[in-house]
């Protein structure tokens, strides 16, 4: 790699063209004379002849003049173009090397990952087995993108999967103390949080209890059963929908 060789780039040499136009000033004063002669021509059937010859006239020598300054813009950006081709040929070179490099530096890095994936995986696999909630979360539970980075040690990672792994099992502990623990675990085994395990299932069954609680009747239309609840507290009225909506269950509210 020291052996690469360094690319040192050198300003080019500019040499400033330059255009000399030294009929400008008499041409723009012939022209402006030329145009106040034109606007003050009064076009009429006599001379309109006469009139479209001096335009033609005019006209030509205009489209010679701007065939000149198109092909003397053409011959100016000669130099230019040729550079421009010479600049993108080089960026062209060094961005493809740059690309293959970059390839392989990003297939080592990935190769690195999944080699340092494995050993976590292993490390999880045998300290998970201490636990009797082990058949409840697997390795990718734990796993976080950022464990795969070369910044945190394979030791700093052990260190916080034997601090999560304790954290879970006090968790479950104290799940086993509530009402509904097998509903709390079944959360808790999704959002791994215990706070919002509970205020799940809490909420679930007080939506039954609401639902229980409300006055109903029952009424056959066209062959349908319906039931109707009447919900009198706001609070019970939103949590209500909100089960229905969760659980899929079609329902009308009417409004007294």
């Amino acid at each position: 790699m020291n052996t690469l060789p360094k690319i040192n780039i050198e300003s080019p040499v500019v040499k400033r063209g330059s255009i000399l136009f030294p009929a400008y000033e008499k041409l723009k004063s012939d022209s402006l004379l030329l145009a106040q002669q034109i606007e003050n021509i009064e076009v009429t059937e006599e001379n309109v002849k006469q009139s479209k010859k001096l335009l033609a006239a005019v006209n030509k020598e205009v489209k010679n003049l701007e065939s000149e300054r198109i092909s003397i813009k053409k011959e100016m950006l000669e130099p230019y173009n040729e550079f421009e081709k010479q600049v993108k040929e080089i960026v062209f070179i060094v961005k493809t090397a740059d690309e293959m490099v970059r390839q392989q530096v990003t297939q080592i890095e990935e190769e690195e990952r999944e080699d340092k994936k494995l050993v976590l995986k292993r490390l999880f696999e045998k300290r998970i087995r201490m636990y009797d909630f082990k058949t409840y979360f697997t390795f990718d539970d734990f796993l976080e993108n950022r464990h795969l980075n070369k910044s945190l040690s394979i030791n700093k990672i052990e260190s916080e999967m034997v601090e999560w792994l304790t954290k879970i099992e006090t968790e479950l502990k104290v799940i086993e103390t509530m009402p509904h623990a097998d509903e709390i675990i079944a959360e808790y085994k999704e959002s791994k949080d215990l706070a919002i395990s509970v205020q799940k299932v809490s909420d679930r069954h007080k939506l039954q209890d609401e639902i229980k609680k409300a006055k109903s009747h029952t009424e056959v239309v066209k062959d349908k059963k319906i039931t109707t609840f009447i919900l009198e507290d706001e609070k019970d009225i939103k949590l209500v929908e909100m089960f229905m909506q969760q659980n899929k269950i079609k329902f009308e509210k009417v409004e007294k």
